[in-house]
């Protein structure tokens, strides 16, 4: 019961992050002539937030919806899709969201160890260094259920106030982020090897964008296994809520019953 609480607030708390970022166009004057300056650039425009860069070096963009006319309505990105679609970059949503970003990558650093070309394809072994989102998001996350524990009722009310702030201004989030960001130690960074597919296309290297290197530049953002100290709090947490909901339920169980006789 507890995990599937935990679980089930991870998954809208990544749903509600994911792939939100912008970024203005540094574009270099020439293109990359290797494997290893494709994925250079491509890391250059991740940690800079260039997406103009980052869209024309690597395979990001999937595909164009139209709607019963034909005229298109929606674009779909493998990473940062939500601020690559048309709206406003003065919104709140929009700057937060940005600034979001700027804080999870501003730790990135990466080393490419190998490079094995064939023709027209590489792979390139890479270790690729970021502050632990998971560990970020966990704190968060257990931050979640305090609140619903110290709020009125069943706390689904303080949940619901939780996602929509985290949806439009991110400002717990950030603050979290950046008290880590300030402490910071080797052990809030990860380090994940990984292996990057670069390809040939019209004669210019490109990267495609896996999901395991989309989740090593995110800070192990996407894993689903939790630290151990995390663990034992939320699974804490949990069995705390859960009575607190047992005894709202029996109060208001009674309360029904007087009011009735």
């Amino acid at each position: 019961m507890t995990t599937l609480k935990t679980r089930m607030i991870t998954f809208i708390t990544i749903n509600t992050l994911l792939l939100c970022a912008c970024g203005q166009s540094k574009t270099p004057t020439l293109p990359p002539a290797t494997p290893q300056e494709a994925v250079e650039c491509t890391m250059e425009s991740i940690k800079n937030l260039d997406l103009d860069t980052l869209n024309q070096y690597t395979d990001n963009y999937v595909q164009t919806y139209h709607n019963w006319l034909g005229v298109p309505i929606e674009n779909e990105y493998r990473v940062f899709n939500e601020l690559l679609q048309p709206r406003s970059k003065h919104s709140r949503r929009y700057q937060s969201a940005y600034k979001l970003d700027q804080k999870i990558m501003e730790c990135l650093t990466w080393e490419i160890t190998d490079v094995q070309t064939d023709q027209d394809t590489a792979a390139l072994d890479m270790v690729i260094t970021n502050i632990d989102m998971a560990k970020v998001l966990e704190t968060y996350e257990c931050q979640i259920l305090e609140n619903m524990l110290e709020s009125p009722g069943f706390g689904f009310a303080q949940l619901t106030a939780d996602m929509a702030e985290l949806a439009a201004g991110k400002d717990t989030l950030i603050s979290i982020l950046d008290d880590s960001i300030d402490d910071l130690d080797p052990d809030d960074l990860i380090s994940i090897r990984v292996t990057v597919l670069a390809f040939q296309d019209n004669g210019q290297w490109k990267i495609h964008l896996s999901d395991d290197l989309i989740n090593a530049f995110s800070g192990n953002m996407y894993t689903d296994t939790y630290t151990e100290n995390i663990e034992e709090n939320a699974e804490k947490l949990g069995k705390q809520l859960e009575i607190k909901m047992e005894n709202w339920a029996e109060n208001f169980e009674k309360g029904f019953t007087n009011w009735a006789e």
